[in-house]
């Protein structure tokens, strides 16, 4: 049996939920040009790569210093 084709265009709709954001803030990072669009004819469509790379892009390491890897070795470990 063949395995289903996986999605890789997302509606404008779609992609505000994939990122956490309503539709216009996904319209918003268009315009000034933080995500690409695929355009099929009138409809504005994101691919998932490129919302990856947006969050891979806007994911920060650690916050205002505090150490993770603490977190994850727990009271016993660290």
């Amino acid at each position: 049996m063949s395995e289903p084709i996986s999605k890789r265009l997302y509606s404008v709709k779609e992609a505000g939920k994939y990122l956490g954001r309503s539709p216009w803030g996904v319209r918003h990072l268009i315009w000034e040009g933080h995500l690409p669009q695929v355009r099929q004819g009138r409809r504005v469509m994101v691919d998932i790569v490129d919302m990856d790379k947006f969050i891979e892009k806007h994911k920060r390491e650690s916050t205002d210093g505090y150490d993770l890897s603490q977190e994850e070795a727990g009271p016993d470990n660290g």
